[in-house]
Formats: C-alpha cells, sequence, structure tokens
C-alpha cells in the first residue's frame, strides 16, 4: 500500500478508533491514563456511558476509514463531531473545578485531548478528499 493522501487519511482515521477505544476502556474500568482519564472522577454509570460512545465513535471511523470517499458524508460528520468534542474539552476547564474534585491534573489532561483534537481535525482537513467520485 503506497502512502498517498488518500492512504494516509485512512491511517489517520483507524489511529482516531484506537484512540476512542484506549478511551473507552480506561473510562470503563476507571484506569489513570493520561490523556484520556483521571481515575479519581471515575463514575460507574457515567464513565460505562462514555465508553459505549466511544466505541461506537470508534466502529464509525473505522466503517469510514475503509472508503472515506464514498462515505464522504460520514467523514464530514466525524469532522464536525470531533471539532465539537475538541472545542468542548477546551471550554470545559472553565466549568469544571477539578482540584475539588480531588483530580487537579485532570485540568492539563482536558486541554491536552483539546489540543490533541484539533490536530487531528487539522489532518483530516489537510487529507480531506479533493476527488469525490468512487
Amino acid at each position: 500500500m503506497p502512502i498517498n493522501k488518500l492512504n494516509f487519511l485512512k491511517i489517520v482515521l483507524n489511529l482516531g478508533a484506537l484512540y476512542y477505544i484506549i478511551g473507552a476502556l480506561v473510562h470503563f474500568f476507571g484506569i489513570t491514563l493520561f490523556p484520556f482519564f483521571d481515575s479519581n472522577l471515575y463514575t460507574p454509570y457515567q464513565d460505562s456511558v462514555i465508553a459505549l460512545t466511544a466505541i461506537i465513535f470508534a466502529l464509525l471511523l473505522i466503517v469510514v476509514a475503509k472508503n472515506p470517499i464514498k462515505n464522504i458524508d460520514i467523514l464530514n460528520l466525524v469532522i464536525i463531531c470531533a471539532t465539537l468534542a475538541s472545542i468542548f474539552s477546551i471550554a470545559i476547564i472553565w466549568k469544571v473545578d477539578f482540584a475539588s474534585l480531588g483530580a487537579p491534573a485532570k485540568k492539563l489532561q482536558t486541554i491536552v485531548e483539546g489540543v490533541l483534537g484539533f490536530i487531528w481535525v487539522g489532518l483530516l482537513l489537510w487529507l480531506y478528499p479533493k476527488k469525490t467520485t468512487p
């Protein structure tokens, strides 16, 4: 498989899926793993819902990665959702006092999550297929 923009896009989408699968596992099991999760914030019900959502998003990314041109509408949705998630990750630091919850390191983790998300979205936009016919 030669590395061209389309193949690199597939790799980036699959890496995104891996990121969300790891995030799902650490949320579900309450494992501290930077930047995904701080176990001091573990709440079984909410973290189980987050894990399920992350798995669903990972599966969506895997489907898009198989043929980004054919699945261009879903790729557009992924870009919008990942952008919103990144904005939310950065904005949440003004809403939540992580220190009072016993997880002061989560503030930096949240910022890193948001920045990584923006970098990932930037890669998706740079690799976005210009030709949309299969």
